[in-house]
């Protein structure tokens, strides 16, 4: 994976103090990244979401099946084109951006 950034936020999901998610805001970002055969590219006007291993998921996507373990837990980053999108992996329905937070 190659990224060019400017700035970046690390930010997590909190549940009962715990850190259930967490992830790396990048805003502006252009980013490279081809995994088995699937290229992703993200232009400077839309930023990207990193959501980091160990992160648990609500997911039920087949596509993101090989990426989540027994436990409920990502087994590797997964790129998103936003936060939102980020929190609805984690969080279900109910994930929405403001359930990101910088550390406490």
């Amino acid at each position: 994976m190659c990224i060019e950034q400017r700035n970046f936020r690390v930010l997590h999901i909190f549940e009962d103090d715990i850190v259930i998610a967490t992830g790396i805001d990048i805003p502006e970002a252009l980013i490279s990244f081809d995994d088995n055969g699937t290229s992703v590219i993200s232009y400077p006007d839309t930023g990207i979401f990193v959501l980091l291993r160990g992160s648990y998921s609500s997911s039920t996507e087949n596509k993101y099946k090989p990426y989540i373990g027994k436990d409920r837990k990502t087994t590797r980053e997964i790129v998103f084109q936003s936060k939102n999108a980020a929190a609805q992996f984690v969080l279900g329905n109910k994930g929405r951006t403001n359930y990101w937070q910088e550390q406490k």
